[in-house]
């Protein structure tokens, strides 16, 4: 028998996960000599060999001094032999650690202790008895915790455990071998192998590559690639058209969706947004084609109310005769669906309403789902849990595509992917992810890297910036909508949701400040600037066009950071026929910057004296 515990690993200082601030790493339990320490036995029995057998040489006893050296170089071999086994036992139960690490969310390895003993099968084996100790942080209240522990250290050593014993208090968990048959027990190293080479041929981030008019011109979004570098994508022809995104914060959500969004908009769909993050998706808000980011409340149940009127106009329109080849695909992201329909059931039961208004963002989600590919009208829902309670197996069925970031427990993994579950599941990388689309077989990828705009320009990443530029699409086909009230929002839940309920949407951006409008006014009189006015109704209309259609005296919006501003000159850059150099004056002052002429932007049109 066997014994081997080991305690790996260095704790990362910068995991930022505020569970296990107090805990400390396990300290390595040595049970028997160590590797290093056999290795060292063995030299030192071979140099008391070799002087014992010089010294019987030099008495004239060479002939005993052999029969004495070759037991001892044997002894040795053996010391040295254990070692090695010894060494690649310790990796193998190293290996393990980590992968049991990232599965339970602890920061390193060093804070788990696994004790393997009885290792049999084959030249290293593996062990028989498995037990794990692992911090008080970790919540092991599932049901199917211990069962996910056990399928995990399936996956690695590929050998079947049960659960012996699970002390709850002293965090402690026993696995068992059932079979207990020496034949079966080693591991199969091209499994093992080949699971290896999975990993190594996925890198931890690939850049959206920039469509092609192939591309264009397809439904098929690309999401990554897989092992082989494989694009795999989702298919909104596909008979099942909307589009599933789930994982825990940090694995990848927010960068995956600004890439579907961006794609999206390249092909000159429109895309209504719903950011119950409020902040996640906020770089996109004035990206082309993009009509509307709904980042409060109030405005996000406006938008999931008029996406379900935009698909039953559809409906009708498929109903009087028209085709559905002429109804354009509009896609609706709903991030954070689960705290998005928590938040407007509060909001009902603040007004006052019933069950059915309770239930208004998870019923219109459903009627989407079901109804709206007919239609074109197309969805993409991020939750962080599998087990959401939308996803019911209706649900699921209506469902084309699933990206599942990071790892999922077991029981949720079975639930979701049923018999076809993955043998390699996805490991704590950003954008790392397993993919199902249609019928097919789930399969592993690399989701790809998509820059968030606003972020780009606010650290100036010249890298980011080229990439986004090639990106933006080059034909902007839909204006920039607004949430359209009939009367102005009141302190009262009842009458706001009544007033949320009756709202539409329309093209502009609505109430605004007017410093601008009134200073670029007493510009163009001669006369100073007029006072600020806090809230003017903006009557204008705006529309995307390229920087080689600036005009001096335009009123344009060249990003985040400079905000409206007046077209003063625009200059031609001298030896770079891509470039324009362009000079602004706004609220905050005058500038200057330089920017590819084929970069789109927004203008406002002049309207009753007002932008």
């Amino acid at each position: 028998m066997d014994t081997f515990s080991t305690s790996s690993g260095q704790p990362d200082p910068d995991t930022g996960d505020d569970r296990f601030a107090s805990a400390r790493p396990v300290d390595p339990t040595i049970k028997g000599f160590t590797p290093w320490q056999l290795s060292v036995s063995a030299i030192a029995v071979v140099v008391l060999a070799v002087a014992l057998w010089a010294i019987l040489a030099t008495l004239g006893a060479p002939v005993i001094g052999v029969l004495f050296l070759l037991p001892t170089l044997a002894c040795a071999g053996a010391l040295y032999a254990v070692s090695m086994r010894r060494r690649l036992r310790l990796g193998v139960i190293a290996d393990l650690a980590g992968a049991l690490a990232r599965h339970l969310g602890v920061p390193d390895a060093a804070y788990l202790d696994i004790d393997a003993r009885q290792w049999q099968g084959g030249w290293v084996g593996v062990p028989h008895v498995l037990n794990i100790q692992y911090p008080t942080q970790v919540d092991d209240s599932a049901p199917d915790w211990a069962a996910g522990v056990a399928e995990v250290v399936h996956a690695e050593l590929e050998q079947q455990y049960t659960v012996g014993r699970h002390n709850i208090r002293g965090h402690r968990l026993t696995l068992r071998d059932p079979t207990r048959t020496a034949g079966s027990l080693t591991p199969e190293p091209a499994a093992r192998a080949e699971r290896a080479a999975v990993r190594r041929s996925l890198p931890d981030t690939i850049a959206r590559p920039v469509p092609t008019q192939a591309d264009l011109s397809s439904w098929l979004i690309p999401l990554g690639v897989d092992a082989s570098g494989t694009r795999v994508g989702w298919n909104l022809a596909a008979p099942q058209g909307h589009l599933l995104v789930l994982g825990r914060s940090g694995a990848g959500k927010r960068v995956l969706l600004t890439g579907i969004v961006v794609e999206a908009a390249a092909r000159g769909w429109p895309v209504w947004i719903i950011d119950h993050r409020r902040v996640d998706l906020l770089g996109v808000r004035d990206w082309p084609n993009v009509q509307i980011v709904a980042s409060t409340l109030d405005d996000q149940i406006v938008v999931l109310n008029q996406a379900w009127r935009e698909m039953e106009g559809r409906v009708a329109l498929i109903e009087s005769g028209s085709s559905r080849n002429d109804l354009e695909p509009l896609v609706v992201v709903v991030h954070h669906f689960r705290e998005f329909a928590t938040a407007v059931a509060d909001a009902a039961n603040r007004a006052g309403q019933g069950a059915a208004a309770a239930s208004l963002a998870h019923d219109r989600v459903t009627d989407l789902l079901r109804h709206g590919r007919q239609v074109n009208v197309y969805v993409v829902l991020s939750v962080q849990r599998a087990d959401d309670q939308l996803l019911r197996e209706e649900n699921r069925d209506d469902v084309g595509a699933v990206v599942a970031l990071g790892r999922l427990d077991s029981g949720v993994a079975t639930a979701l992917w049923g018999g076809d579950r993955p043998s390699e599941p996805a490991e704590p990388v950003p954008g790392r992810a397993v993919v199902q689309t249609g019928d097919g077989k789930p399969v592993l990828i690399q989701c790809y890297w998509t820059p968030d705009p606003r972020e780009a320009r606010r650290v100036k990443d010249e890298q980011d910036l080229y990439l986004l530029d090639a990106l933006r699409p080059s034909l902007v086909t839909h204006p920039v909508l607004h949430v359209q009230r009939s009367r102005v929002m009141t302190e009262s839940p009842e009458a706001a949701w009544r007033v949320n309920l009756n709202a539409d949407l329309a093209e502009g951006y609505g109430a605004s400040t007017s410093g601008l409008a009134d200073w670029s006014r007493a510009r163009g009189s001669g006369g100073s600037p007029a006072p600020a006015v806090t809230q003017v109704e903006t009557t204008g209309w705006s529309e995307m066009v390229m920087v080689s259609q600036l005009q001096a005296g335009s009123l344009a919006r060249l990003d985040d950071e400079t905000g409206w501003v007046i077209i003063e000159q625009v200059e031609a850059v001298p030896n770079d026929g891509t470039k324009l150099l362009i000079h602004w004056r706004g609220n905050d002052g005058a500038g200057s910057q330089v920017v590819s002429r084929t970069r789109a932007v927004r203008i406002r049109h002049l309207n009753d004296g007002i932008y």
